[in-house]
């Protein structure tokens, strides 16, 4: 629990030690991004997703103490309002059968369901939203909060105001879908690789190029990731296979068009492999598979993105479906972890 010190009326002044569950609270309370939280402190993006990674487990050192006191002292009173709504709602007695690690996706969870129950786009739930906080949040935000981010408590808050219970189960008819997009560069304009992943312990992911994971997503986020204890398995179509040559044909490209880029992306992750230390090498994964291509899935901790490979079409234009993990293991989720988990004992490592 956190320990708080108070001035008369109950405002907030200081920390008496900060891990990443309380740097996290505050980043949510002050409502940056992590590369603006990272600039206002004065430190690297991944000393943030480090800390937040971390969660209890994680105390900035000394000086960034200070740095975060100073934050949270020179905050308006609605920031330390919303800081300690934050904190209290990550305090709250987990539901029956889950644990602390499962408040963060129960978070995520709610916001999906509640939306998804009153059939309203992220623009439209920003709105009712809106009339709850005092403030109105971005569509992208409520995306966010859906798939990577904690929502802020004030937030948790005012889904309670609407008179929501816990988290529907997965019996609704949705099985964990909470979004789906029409092609895939309209889901990366919404849940770009670095939202999608900064932060991110267990990544895996099936497919032909997984270009998101290979173009889209810097090396030296992939170091900080794996330095912070990121587990990460790639699968790729394996480009001297027949299996790349028979989807080359499908989408029109000319011969050996696909096999070269995929040679490419596999480069890419030994190069970032490579330059690992020596005792994190094993924390990423590569391989192959030689069969007909079906999905691209990425696993990245309680989320799936699922994309079916239609005939006669890219893979950049198939519909996106953006899927949570249910804590009680039903739903969609555990259907694509299996489909990943088959084909990576089949495949061939690399």
């Amino acid at each position: 629990m956190t320990d708080l010190d108070v001035i008369e009326g109950g405002t907030m002044t200081t920390v008496h030690r900060w891990t990443g569950r309380e740097t996290r609270a505050l980043r949510q309370a002050l409502r940056m991004s992590i590369r603006d939280f990272s600039a206002h402190l004065g430190v690297a993006e991944r000393t943030v997703s480090k800390w937040e990674a971390g969660q209890d487990g994680v105390r900035p050192r000394p000086e960034m103490q200070a740095a975060l006191d100073t934050a949270l002292v020179k905050a308006g009173t609605d920031v330390r309002d919303r800081f300690v709504a934050a904190l209290h709602i990550g305090e709250a007695l987990p539901p029956a059968g889950a644990t602390r690690s499962d408040l963060g996706a129960i978070a995520r969870q709610r916001v999906a369901a509640v939306r998804a129950a009153a059939g309203l786009t992220p623009d439209s739930f920003a709105d009712v939203l809106a009339s709850h906080l005092g403030w109105r949040p971005s569509a992208e935000a409520v995306l966010r909060w859906e798939t990577s981010e904690t929502p802020p408590g004030d937030v948790m808050l005012a889904l309670e105001a609407l008179g929501q219970g816990p988290v529907p189960p997965s019996s609704d008819g949705l099985a964990g879908l909470t979004a789906v997009y029409p092609s895939r560069s309209q889901l990366s304009a919404r849940l770009p690789a670095d939202q999608l992943l900064d932060g991110a312990l267990d990544i895996r992911a099936v497919g032909l190029s997984l270009n998101m994971l290979c173009q889209d997503y810097a090396d030296r986020r992939w170091n900080g990731l794996l330095q912070n204890g990121a587990q990460v398995r790639c699968l790729f179509l394996d480009p001297a296979g027949s299996a790349i040559q028979a989807r080359e044909v499908e989408e029109g490209f000319a011969p050996g068009q696909l096999s070269a880029l995929t040679k490419v992306n596999i480069e890419t992750l030994f190069r970032v492999r490579d330059r690992l230390p020596a005792d994190l090498r094993d924390s990423m994964g590569l391989a192959t598979y030689d069969e007909t291509l079906r999905f691209n899935i990425m696993l990245v901790d309680d989320l799936c993105v699922a994309q079916p490979y239609l005939t006669e079409s890219r893979g950049v234009d198939s519909p996106a479906f953006v899927i949570h993990r249910d804590p009680r293991g039903r739903g969609l989720y555990p259907v694509f972890e299996q489909v990943f988990e088959s084909q990576w004992q089949r495949g061939r490592r690399l």
